[in-house]
């Protein structure tokens, strides 16, 4: 059975009508979680064509808007579709005060509709969903605790960066990964450092890390205006495929 990845939002926060906020569906092994839930992720996910009562976890690498506004969205829609079980909900050390300023405050009446395990993901926290492991590794992003993941699946595997600069903890997390799906939030140039990566920036990782194939998210408008470039850029210190990712991709893997 193939682990199957599907990109549900491959967009920043700067508005694009092709690209929503940053999320990933991962089916493997009976086993049905996201990674983000940003703006619009929700209506990516219907449009899977998803039975949302199979949902099992959702993973948030940080909390900012664009990769977890759509977390409430998404547990009225669990609510109203008859979910019964317990969404087990993993993120960074923040979690227990967002997640009191949201459920306890903002929406307190969700909290009665869909039951919410929460787990903080420490620094390389481990997560076992059954025969599906979801390793993680903090990012480098501005003042932010973030995580990226490394999702393994009988031998295969695909790596989340989430959004990072170029750091030494994501590379090692990505080394061998079959599929390496990066961020490449804006183009080569000048920009504030310790914040994300760039193209220039993303071939010398790929070169590191060897994947078999990466995709490119977290796409600014300005680089998908020169994805030509961009792909030539990333591309050039490796044999393997380099794409430039977009919503509702599919990646078996």
């Amino acid at each position: 059975m193939t682990m199957k990845v599907t990109l549900l939002g491959t967009g920043t926060s700067s508005p694009d009508p092709n690209r929503v906020q940053s999320g990933i569906l991962v089916e493997a092994e009976n086993k049905t979680f996201l990674l983000d839930v940003g703006s619009g992720v929700l209506h990516r996910l219907i449009q899977t064509g998803i039975d949302l009562k199979t949902l099992d976890s959702v993973f948030i690498s940080h909390f900012h808007i664009d990769h977890c506004s759509d977390f409430l969205s998404l547990c009225q829609s669990l609510w109203l579709a008859g979910y019964e079980r317990t969404l087990e909900l993993y993120a960074p050390l923040t979690l227990r005060e967002w997640s009191r300023g949201v459920r306890d405050i903002a929406f307190p009446y969700l909290r009665e509709k869909v039951l919410v395990k929460e787990t903080v993901l420490e620094e390389n926290h481990v997560v076992q969903l059954g025969p599906v492991q979801v390793s993680t590794a903090p990012t480098t992003h501005s003042t932010m605790e973030t995580r990226a993941f490394r999702v393994e699946s009988r031998g295969r595997s695909m790596v989340f960066s989430s959004d990072s600069a170029p750091c030494h903890d994501v590379t090692d997390l990505a080394k061998g990964a079959d599929v390496l799906v990066h961020e490449v939030n804006w183009l080569d140039g000048p920009h504030p450092e310790g914040v994300h990566t760039s193209p220039i920036e993303l071939a010398e990782i790929v070169e590191q890390t060897e994947p078999k194939k990466v995709v490119l998210t977290h796409v600014s408008p300005e680089v998908v205006a020169k994805e030509e470039k961009v792909i030539t850029t990333v591309g050039r210190r490796t044999n393997a495929e380099v794409v430039l990712g977009s919503d509702l991709m599919v990646l078996n893997i």
